[in-house]
């Protein structure tokens, strides 16, 4: 009996413990299944970390300042010019210019100052009606004006040391060279100065209403003007001396 006793206290201690053993293994497995949840994934896991809206700078440069060259231009009525490299120029054709009057300028729209006109430079040009030249033309080269039909006056600056005009007619500044009577110039006469001794090619070209010449000087002096080519008008129109 009393072994009985024994046998069964040694039983419900095993049991107890057993008992016990078995809630300890649950609670362990509770917990471990907990602190798998709220591991730190392996490095075989992947995961999504949401973007960082970080607006990106971008660098602030300032534009070089680039000096954009001054277009050179003529204007679109312009004689033609030839700069000479020192400051002057030339006349050289009557370019894009539709003026009926053609004012020479004293400069060129680049600025360089007009000393001369080119031999032919508005040579036959028919819009032509008056000419006007300035006080810093030094030279006029061979039939500059000639050939002019519709020219009807020129003009000179006081100022121009080196021509004059007469009633419209073109002539050197002491009056010995006559140089071009306009080809429509009014009236029928014009009178020629004793002093005048050489009458330029073309000078009297295509007269529309030229017919007489008074001169001053006798027949013997008239004789003695040296008097270019093609002055047709000239030869042809009646002459009183004296």
């Amino acid at each position: 009996m009393k072994m009985t006793q024994t046998l069964l206290m040694i039983l419900a201690i095993v049991f107890a413990v057993a008992l016990a053993l078995t809630i300890a293994m649950i609670s362990l497995s509770y917990m471990r299944v907990e602190s798998e949840d709220t591991r730190v994934p392996d490095s075989g896991t992947t995961w999504q970390i949401p973007p960082i809206s970080t607006p990106i700078l971008l660098e602030s440069t300032t534009p070089e300042e680039t000096t954009v060259p001054e277009e050179v231009t003529t204007p679109s009525n312009s004689l033609s010019f030839a700069p000479a490299g020192d400051g002057t120029c030339t006349v050289v054709g009557i370019g894009s210019c539709t003026d009926s009057c053609v004012v020479i300028p004293s400069y060129s729209p680049a600025g360089d100052r007009v000393t001369s006109v080119s031999a032919r430079a508005l040579y036959g040009q028919k819009q032509i009606n008056a000419i006007q030249i300035p006080a810093t033309v030094e030279h006029i080269g061979a039939l500059a004006f000639a050939a002019c039909p519709n020219l009807v006056y020129i003009s000179v600056s006081d100022a121009n040391e080196e021509y004059c005009d007469i009633d419209g007619i073109l002539y050197t500044s002491d009056g010995r060279e006559l140089l071009l009577y306009p080809p429509m110039r009014a009236g029928a006469s014009v009178t020629i100065s004793l002093v005048t001794t050489e009458i330029a090619e073309m000078a009297f070209y295509n007269c529309a209403y030229l017919s007489h010449v008074y001169y001053t000087g006798s027949p013997e002096a008239w004789e003695r003007i040296t008097i270019g080519a093609k002055n047709y008008s000239l030869t042809a129109a009646a002459k009183t001396f004296g």
